[in-house]
C-alpha cells in the first residue's frame, strides 16, 4: 500500500478556492472527458483511489478530491456539510485548473456530493459511476428497515477528532514533541512523505475541527441531496452494488441481523432507483464484493470508468 500512497503526499494538483483555501486533487493522466473521484465519508483520496487511480488513467485524465480538512485540502472555520463540500468542489472546478467535462466516480458517502455537482452544472456531467453509493433518505431507510440511526455526535472518531483539536490549540499535542493521542503520527503503510505532509497540514487544529463538524452533520446529508425532480435524461450512469454485507458483532441479536438484513436489501433496490435517473442508468449487482468494491473488485471499478468513459466520448462526437 505505500507505493499506491506516494503520489498523494504532493499537493502539486491543488486548487486554490476564491476565499485562499486550497482544494487538493491528485491528477493522473491525460485526455477528456477528466474523472473526478470522490471519497467516501471518512476517507481521503489516497485510501479510497490508490488501487484503482492509476490503471483509470491510462485511458484519461483522472483526479481524486479530497474534501475540506482531508488529506491535504484546507479546513474552514464553522459547520461542514455536504452542501459546504460540495460548493467547495464547485468552486474548485470552476476555477477552470481541472478542465471539463466531468465523469463523477463517488463512493459511498461520496455519492451525495455526486448527485448535488449533477444537479447543478448537468452541462458539465458527462457520466456518472457511482460505487455502492449511500441514498437519498438513508436514514429512513434505516429506520423503516428496523436499524437504529447512530448518533453522530457520539461516534467515536467524532469525539478523536475533537479531542485532536484541543490538544493542538493547547499545545499539548505538537509535531515532532508531545503527541500522547498520537493527532500528528500516522500507520506505518504511510510513505514518510506522506507522513509528514499530513502531519504539517494537521498542525492546525481547524483541519480536525472541520473533520469533526462534518462527521457530526453526516446524517443530514440524506435529506439534503433529496431531489424529487432528479432526471439526468440519457446521461451514462453505472451504479455498482456490493453484494457481500460486512460481517455482524458477535454479539449481534437475531433481530438486529433482520433489520441488518432487509436495510441490506433494501439498499441494493435504492441502488435501482439512483440507475434509473438516466434511460442508460444500469445497477451492477458485483459477486463477492463488500462496500469497499474498489478494493474488492478493483478491475471492476476501472473497467466501469472506462465503459462511461467511452459512452461519454462517443455521446461526443
Amino acid at each position: 500500500m505505500r507505493q499506491t500512497l506516494e503520489p498523494y503526499a504532493s499537493a502539486a494538483d491543488a486548487v486554490t478556492l476564491p476565499d485562499g483555501r486550497k482544494a487538493n486533487f491528485t491528477c493522473m493522466g491525460e485526455g477528456s472527458p477528466t474523472v473526478i473521484l470522490i471519497p467516501g465519508l471518512a476517507d481521503f483520496a489516497g485510501i479510497s483511489w490508490g488501487g484503482v487511480q492509476p490503471d483509470m488513467a491510462r485511458t484519461t485524465r483522472v483526479c481524486a478530491w479530497d474534501r475540506p480538512g482531508w488529506g491535504l485540502s484546507d479546513g474552514a472555520e464553522g459547520e461542514h456539510t455536504v452542501e459546504t463540500s460540495t460548493a467547495a468542489l464547485e468552486a474548485a472546478l470552476a476555477t477552470g485548473a481541472i478542465p471539463g467535462p466531468y465523469i463523477l466516480v463517488g463512493h459511498s458517502f461520496g455519492g451525495y456530493e455526486s448527485l448535488l455537482y449533477a444537479d447543478r452544472h448537468p452541462d458539465q456531467v458527462a457520466g456518472m459511476v457511482m460505487v455502492d453509493p449511500s441514498v437519498p433518505n438513508q436514514s429512513a431507510l434505516m429506520e423503516r428497515a428496523g436499524m437504529a440511526v447512530p448518533d453522530a455526535e457520539a461516534d467515536p472518531m467524532v469525539q478523536a477528532f475533537r479531542k485532536c483539536a484541543a490538544e493542538i490549540r493547547a499545545g499539548t499535542a505538537r509535531l515532532g514533541g508531545p503527541d500522547p493521542d498520537h493527532c500528528l503520527s500516522y500507520p506505518s503503510f504511510f510513505p514518510d512523505r506522506l507522513a509528514k505532509a499530513f502531519g504539517e497540514k494537521a498542525s492546525n487544529p481547524v483541519q480536525y475541527e472541520t473533520m469533526a463538524s462534518f462527521l457530526t452533520n453526516s446524517p443530514q446529508g440524506s435529506i439534503m441531496v433529496l431531489n424529487p425532480t432528479r432526471d439526468y435524461g440519457d446521461m451514462p450512469l453505472l451504479v455498482l452494488t456490493a453484494t457481500v454485507q460486512p460481517p455482524a458483532p458477535p454479539d449481534t441479536s437475531a433481530d438486529q441481523r433482520a433489520a441488518s438484513d432487509a436495510f441490506f436489501e433494501q439498499w441494493s433496490l435504492a441502488h435501482d432507483r439512483l440507475a434509473a435517473l438516466s434511460s442508460r442508468g444500469v445497477n451492477m449487482r458485483v459477486p463477492g464484493a463488500h462496500h469497499y468494491i474498489q478494493r474488492a473488485k478493483p478491475q471492476v471499478v476501472i473497467d466501469a470508468v472506462e465503459a462511461v468513459v467511452a459512452e461519454a466520448r462517443a455521446a461526443g462526437d
